[in-house]
């Protein structure tokens, strides 16, 4: 009897624990679907200011991708000014369901790498590169993606970054 007993409270024990495990990974899952429209390869053509107020064009190329069955986002990145290639970067991102935002490591050629957070308002993901340097990013009624960066000038925010991608597949 006591062994019976034993092996329904494993059981139990055990079913709980997947239960818990599954229910999670759900939750885990449902924020990472507010990157399927971003899912795919993209071109993009767009600007950025240079330290003296002029406005420099740059292409680049995205490939977006979900890994490890949906709990990883993979953005890599290629930009090239002039047809050379001027930046690369590579974030990985992953959904954290208790704060409801996105933990961001990013690894870079040209800007900082470091760890960042962004989450979603609206269909928009927003995130902060410092306090006074953040970048939205949404898929328009076109299916492109539009990205804008903007600095913090006191009060007052600046446009000083857009891109526009076209999806390739």
């Amino acid at each position: 009897m006591k062994s019976l007993f034993a092996s329904l409270l494993l059981f139990l024990f055990f079913s709980y624990g997947f239960a818990q495990s599954d229910a999670l990974q759900s939750k885990n899952l449902s924020g990472m679907s507010q990157w399927d429209p971003f899912i795919g390869q993209w071109i993009g053509i767009g600007w950025r200011l240079t330290e003296d107020g002029q406005k420099a064009e740059w292409h680049h190329a995205y490939n977006i991708q979900f890994k490890l069955d949906g709990r990883l986002l993979q953005l890599e990145n290629t930009t090239t000014v002039k047809g050379e290639t001027h930046h690369k970067s590579m974030i990985l991102g992953t959904y954290d369901a208790k704060a409801d935002n996105f933990l961001l490591r990013v690894y870079s050629t040209m800007t900082p790498e470091g760890e960042y957070s962004g989450a979603f308002e609206d269909g928009v993901f927003i995130y902060f590169m410092n306090k006074n340097l953040r970048f939205t990013m949404m898929v328009n009624e076109q299916g492109q993606i539009f990205e804008r960066g903007e600095m913090r000038m006191g009060q007052q925010w600046m446009q000083v970054f857009e891109m526009l991608s076209t999806k390739q597949n």
